[in-house]
């Protein structure tokens, strides 16, 4: 897509909160800051570190237009899971950033394609 009008600055916006967003969240379980949460949610340390690796390396892929979509696309199944985790841990009031952040990248793949 040709990165202009409004389409591609609502692109450009999207696409740095997401770096943001995934560069912040993704260092935090790199540096493993959310281990209890992760065991409370059943899933095992290891699983932390590599979705906080993906994120950062997402946050990254989000800064570079050529490498936006993938970028979104590797993010929409991890805010899927993070929604439905929430949400079945009965922290469902939790959900919304990670459903925002899901919708967010839906429209930065739809719109970098």
């Amino acid at each position: 897509m040709a990165d202009n009008g409004n389409a591609g600055k609502a692109v450009n916006v999207a696409s740095i909160l997401l770096a943001l967003l995934f560069l912040l969240n993704g260092g935090m379980k790199i540096a493993g800051m959310m281990v209890d949460q992760f065991a409370v949610w059943g899933y095992p340390a290891w699983f932390q570190y590599l979705i906080g690796v993906v994120e950062v390396l997402a946050g990254v892929g989000f800064l570079r237009r050529p490498t936006r979509f993938l970028a979104a696309v590797v993010v929409v199944p991890i805010m899927a899971g993070a929604v439905y985790t929430l949400v079945t841990a009965g922290t469902a009031a939790q959900a919304p950033i990670p459903a925002v952040a899901l919708l967010l990248a839906l429209f930065v793949a739809k719109k970098s394609r």
